[in-house]
């Protein structure tokens, strides 16, 4: 996610079940890792969350369509999607999917390098808590 992203909860299943959020103006649907374990958290702006993209790493790689299509995702079914993006960062890997950028939880392949472009096979996109800075 970018700095200055913006995610509002519109609907929820409840923790570990659908959610449907706003991130910079598009729709996804994800996996509720947000809401506490007893109760699903109210629609509106989410102050504290992060978003996490878990790819399968066997469905990834360059893009090899020429032109490469257009950034961004496409819905597969429920929380799955493809995604077409360019790669700005390795370590994390960092790529910018067109409306916004985040960081895939999926190690970069060795010939892969900034302004590549990738296709990914998102398995999920979780949306959590973000982690608490260490005091100091």
């Amino acid at each position: 996610m970018s700095p200055g992203s913006r995610i509002v909860l519109l609907r929820t299943e409840g923790r570990g079940g659908e959610a449907e959020i706003e991130l910079d103006g598009a729709r996804l649907r994800v996996v509720d890792g947000w809401s506490a374990a007893d109760a699903p958290a109210a629609p509106g702006p989410v102050e504290d969350g992060r978003i996490e993209v878990v790819a399968n790493p066997r469905q990834c790689g360059p893009c090899r369509e020429d032109p490469a299509p257009e950034k961004g995702l496409t819905p597969i079914a429920g929380w799955r999607y493809r995604g077409e993006g360019e790669i700005t960062s390795l370590d994390p890997l960092r790529v910018d999917l067109g409306p916004f950028a985040v960081v895939v939880a999926l190690a970069p392949g060795e010939d892969w390098a900034p302004g590549d472009r990738l296709t990914l096979a998102i398995d999920r996109i979780v949306l959590s808590r973000a982690k608490a800075k260490a005091p100091g």
